[in-house]
C-alpha cells in the first residue's frame, strides 16, 4: 500500500511544487489541515510567504489580498483552489486536468468561475503547457505600457531533457552576454537561481550545429541540508530566439523576479562546479585568475613550473622554442588529429618534421596512442608558452600573472592552520619517507 502512494504521488501534478496558500474564511480549520496534508503527500512543499522559488498561489474565488496582488505583479500563477479537489477526485489512469482552466487573473474571471467552474481560456494568457511554467508578464507600474507591448507568455520555455530541444552549440564559440546568480537562504534549505544570456557571435553561426544564435537559460537548484551534496533537486530550463530584444526583456523579466522577492541575495563569488552552465562556469573561473592577486608562495610555484617546462622542452625538442611558431603549431596539431583519425605514417613524419625530437623521443605514435595523446598536449602547452613569451621578447623573467594564465589553473595558498593544510603535508611526509 506504501508503495502504491509513493508511486501515485511521484506522478502527482503537486510533486515538487512550491505552493502558497491563500484561503478565505469559508474553509474551516479542519479543512485546512486536511489539505495541506494531502498536498503534503503529494511531496509539494508548502511555504507561507511568497518567495522565488514559489511556483504558484492556491487561493479561493473571493480572496483579495496583499499576497494575491504580489503574486499578479510577480508574474506567480494564482490557481483556483477547486483544482486541488479535481485532482484528489480524479480516477487513477485518467488525463490529467489542465491548471490553465483555473488560473484566476482577474474580478471578471473569478464570476465566470463562480457561474461556470472553470476560467474562460480565451480570457487568460497561459501560464502554464504540460505543467511547464511559462514566464509571465510583469506588470511593473512604471513601465505597465512599455511592457505590455511585448507579451513574454509567448516566449516557449524547454525542459533541458526535453527530446526535441533545439540544437545550440554551447562550448565551441559561444559567450555569456549576461548572466545573474541569486540564493535564496532558508532554514533547512538553500535554492540557487542562475539566469544566463547566452549568444552565439554572427561570424561563428553555424545553422548545421544551432538552430538559434541566443539561448536564454535558467537553472533552480534546490539544496536540502548542509552539505551541498545531501540532497538536490535541478530544473534546468531554455528559452530559444533570434531576436536579442526578445532575450533582453525575458532575462530582464526573471532578474526583476528574484531581486524583489524576500530573503533573497545576489552572489557574484565562485561557486561549485555542478551550478551553472559550463559556459558560465569557465568564463566565471577565467575572470577570477585574471583578477586575482598572486601571493609570494604562489609566484615561487608558479616560476619553478614555468622553469622546469622550459628545461623539459629544451631536452625533448632538438630546435630552439624561440624557433617555432604559431602556424608550425597549428600544422603539428592537424597531423596529429589526421594521425589519430586514419593511422597515416605520413602524418607522424609530418608531425616530427614540423616539431622536430631528439632520437631518443622519437616514439612510434600509431603503436603507442599514449604517447600520441601526449604530442596533442605538448603541442597545447607550445601554444600557451608561445603566446606568452611573444608577448614578452622571451624573456625569461616575464611577468608572473602572464604565465600564470598560461597555466589556466586557479592556485592558492592554504593556511597552515586549516586541517587541508594538515592533511597535505602527511601525504608529503609519508610519501617521502617510504
Amino acid at each position: 500500500m506504501n508503495q502504491a502512494t509513493t508511486s501515485t504521488s511521484l506522478l502527482s501534478p503537486f510533486n515538487g511544487k512550491t505552493i502558497v496558500l491563500e484561503l478565505g474564511h469559508e474553509i474551516g480549520f479542519k479543512a485546512k489541515q486536511e489539505l495541506i496534508n494531502y498536498l503534503r503527500e503529494q511531496q509539494a512543499h508548502i511555504s507561507y510567504i511568497l518567495t522565488a522559488s514559489t511556483d504558484y498561489v492556491l487561493a479561493t474565488s473571493n480572496v483579495d489580498s496583499y499576497k494575491i496582488r504580489r503574486a499578479k505583479q510577480l508574474g506567480l500563477p494564482v490557481v483556483n483552489i477547486q483544482y486541488v479537489y479535481e485532482c484528489r477526485s480524479l480516477p487513477p489512469g485518467q488525463t490529467p486536468i489542465d491548471i490553465r482552466k483555473f488560473i484566476i487573473k482577474s474580478a471578471e474571471d473569478q464570476e465566470h468561475f463562480i457561474k461556470t467552474g472553470t476560467i474562460s481560456m480565451g480570457g487568460i494568457t497561459s501560464c502554464f503547457k504540460n505543467h511547464v511554467r511559462y514566464p509571465c508578464l510583469l506588470e511593473s507600474r512604471a513601465n505597465v505600457t512599455k511592457i505590455n507591448k511585448f507579451d513574454l507568455t509567448k516566449i516557449k520555455l524547454w525542459n533541458s531533457d526535453d527530446p526535441d530541444l533545439p540544437r545550440f552549440d554551447e562550448l565551441t564559440h559561444c559567450e555569456i552576454g549576461k548572466w545573474a546568480i541569486f540564493k535564496e537562504t532558508n532554514d533547512n534549505s538553500s535554492v540557487f537561481f542562475v539566469l544566463e544570456l547566452q549568444v552565439i557571435p554572427e561570424q561563428y553561426y553555424d545553422r548545421a550545429t544551432s538552430n538559434y544564435r541566443l539561448r536564454f537559460r535558467y537553472e533552480k537548484q534546490i539544496i536540502i541540508g548542509e552539505e551541498l551534496q545531501h540532497d538536490k533537486k535541478v530544473l534546468i530550463q531554455y528559452a530559444f530566439t533570434d531576436d536579442p530584444n526578445e532575450q533582453q526583456r525575458l532575462f530582464a523579466s526573471y532578474y526583476y523576479r528574484m531581486a524583489t522577492m524576500p530573503r533573497v541575495t545576489r552572489i557574484r563569488e565562485m561557486l561549485p562546479n555542478e551550478l551553472g552552465s559550463k559556459l558560465l562556469l569557465r568564463s566565471l573561473f577565467i575572470h577570477r585568475i585574471d583578477t586575482q592577486i598572486l601571493d609570494e608562495n604562489v609566484c615561487q610555484l608558479i616560476e619553478s613550473i614555468w622553469l622546469e617546462s622550459i628545461g623539459d622542452l629544451n631536452n625533448i625538442l632538438s630546435i630552439s622554442l624561440e624557433s617555432i611558431t604559431l602556424k608550425t603549431i597549428i600544422e603539428a596539431e592537424a597531423a596529429l588529429l589526421e594521425l589519430k583519425s586514419t593511422n597515416n605514417p605520413a602524418a607522424a613524419l609530418r608531425f616530427y618534421s614540423l616539431i622536430p625530437h631528439r632520437p631518443q623521443y622519437n616514439i612510434d605514435l600509431i603503436k603507442n596512442r599514449r604517447a600520441l595523446t601526449e604530442k596533442i598536449d605538448l603541442c597545447q602547452m607550445l601554444r600557451d608558452m608561445l603566446t606568452v613569451n611573444e608577448l614578452t621578447n622571451w624573456n625569461v623573467k616575464a611577468p608572473i600573472e602572464a604565465k600564470y594564465r598560461a597555466l589556466k589553473c586557479h592556485i592558492e595558498t592554504v593556511a597552515s592552520s586549516t586541517p587541508d593544510f594538515k592533511n597535505i603535508a602527511n601525504l608529503i611526509q609519508s610519501s617521502t619517507d617510504r
